[in-house]
């Protein structure tokens, strides 16, 4: 479970990244600036360490799927995060858990019994901070949630499927080499598509000089953070994995009060407290 709580630290940090270099650059042209260099780092690892032709075609086809459901996720989560309150999100993840949960406890048949306590704990605690923040607006349209329900199965589904290519010993390296470079061609096509929108010329020279030390750090923290994820997920399930996860918000809090010296309100330390215990608890019950 270390794993898994080192990539949301990772994952949690690189939120903050983002915070910081969203100021000046949109998020199309940093996610594909960023991407360009994980792909590069992520595929220049999978040469190193394995031959292309040990791979086969459902394999690669596999993770190909996975990580077009990803691409989806991530796209209908930037366009929601642009209209509507975070909270929704938050809440469409805890859904997404639940369904995740109820898909390998039926067709799975999985035991979660053992962990059910620390799963529960934390569950409380991210519940609590959701309730902390309900002075923000919640109404949002009806198109709103179908993007909700749109990145809560996609993200979902790919957990699923990720968790069974690493059972089955598809390589974690393969499966973020073929998401990065897929998330990097969408977003080469996404510039392009606002470049001809706007009609005008970006100084993307000058862009990619002003900020090349600060994506590369933000490539680097986030290529760990997929390795340890994908680590973590095989070592564990996607439920456990899920659960842990729902703890970003609060570690980016934790970050964002060290680097942009932000207030930690004290309902913030409680539901950091209990999910803390909660999971704690949980690495107990998996060790």
């Amino acid at each position: 479970m270390i794993y898994l709580i080192l990539a949301m630290l990772l994952f949690s940090f690189n939120n903050v990244l983002w915070k910081k270099n969203l100021l000046n650059i949109s998020v199309s042209l940093l996610m594909t600036y960023r991407s360009f260099f994980t792909s590069i780092l992520a595929i220049s690892f999978l040469f190193y360490f394995h031959d292309l032709t040990e791979f086969s075609f459902i394999q690669i086809s596999r993770t190909l799927t996975t990580a077009i459901l990803g691409l989806v996720g991530l796209f209908s989560m930037l366009t929601l995060y642009k209209k509507a309150s975070l909270q929704w999100a938050a809440i469409y993840n805890l859904l997404g858990i639940i369904f995740t949960t109820l898909y390998l406890w039926i067709f799975k048949e999985f035991d979660i019994k053992s962990s059910f306590l620390g799963i529960f704990i934390i569950t409380i605690g991210f519940i609590f901070y959701i309730y902390t923040k309900k002075k923000s607006t919640l109404k949002i349209n009806l198109k709103q949630h179908l993007l909700l329900v749109l990145m809560t199965l996609c993200f979902g589904t790919a957990a699923i499927l990720n968790w069974e290519n690493l059972n089955q010993k598809i390589p974690v390296i393969l499966i973020i080499a073929n998401q990065e470079v897929l998330v990097f061609i969408c977003g080469i096509v996404l510039l392009f598509l606002e470049r001809r929108k706007r009609r005008s010329s970006i100084q993307l020279l000058s862009i990619f000089q002003k900020y090349f030390y600060r994506v590369l750090l933000m490539s680097i923290v986030i290529l760990l953070g997929l390795f340890f994820s994908f680590l973590g997920l095989e070592i564990t399930n996607p439920i456990i994995s899920g659960v842990l996860f729902l703890a970003s918000p609060l570690t980016t809090i934790l970050f964002s009060a060290y680097f942009f010296k932000e207030k930690i309100k004290v309902t913030d330390w409680i539901a950091i407290g209990v999910i803390s215990f909660g999971a704690f608890l949980l690495h107990l019950q998996t060790t």
